[in-house]
């Protein structure tokens, strides 16, 4: 495995920061000239929540760390139960404790 240099450590943290924060300057300037109804943003607003899902997903079916140790069927169980309690209930602080709960409650005791 190669060794990176001081220089190119700090070089890519530059290049990272300026790459992600010229996209959010360049998203302030136009942010004026587009309209929030508008097939555009619909568009970009599509595209984040299938980007949050997409990462959402990946680490419910792929986690690392402790969740790893913890079988797919559970953490799938407790996700329809978050999601139909969302949906039922309209309230997002009532699924959140229901499926936490109910992950607990599977680690725990079974």
């Amino acid at each position: 495995m190669a060794e990176y240099t001081l220089f190119e450590t700090y070089l890519t943290i530059f290049l990272a920061a300026l790459a992600t924060f010229g996209w959010r300057f360049s998203g302030l300037i136009l942010s004026d000239f587009i309209r929030p109804e508008s097939l555009v943003m619909k568009w970009v607003n599509g595209v984040a929540y299938a980007m949050v899902a997409a990462v959402l997903m990946r680490i419910l079916v792929y986690p690392m760390g402790v969740l790893a140790t913890t079988p797919l069927d559970y953490r799938l169980a407790c996700l329809g139960l978050g999601l139909a309690l969302m949906f039922f209930s309209k309230k997002l602080w009532l699924a959140l404790i229901g499926s936490m709960g109910a992950f607990a409650i599977l680690v725990t005791y079974f």
